[in-house]
């Protein structure tokens, strides 16, 4: 599942490195030293894995820096979700 995530992401030049995937009670990304992508066991699916490191790549592109306003954050948001849109019109 990774390698299709991955290689999908590639598309659009999201190159996911430094990051780690890790089991929580919640889903989010949180960016520090590294990336983190904390996944709830029942929301380990392909999809949102796509939009939870797609933020990676926001973050990474941004030269590992948060959102800086409200606005940034929510652009970053609908951003990730139309590249989870576009993978799963792709299946």
């Amino acid at each position: 599942m990774l390698e299709t995530v991955l290689s999908f992401l590639a598309l659009f030049n999201c190159y996911p490195n430094d990051v780690t995937i890790t089991p929580s009670n919640s889903t989010f990304y949180l960016a520090g030293e590294m990336g983190v992508v904390y996944v709830r066991p029942d929301m380990m699916k392909d999809h949102v894995l796509v939009h939870e490191l797609y933020h990676h790549c926001q973050w990474q592109k941004a030269g590992k820096k948060p959102a800086q306003t409200w606005d940034e954050w929510r652009h970053r948001e609908e951003e990730a979700a139309k590249i989870e849109d576009i993978y799963l019109n792709l299946k």
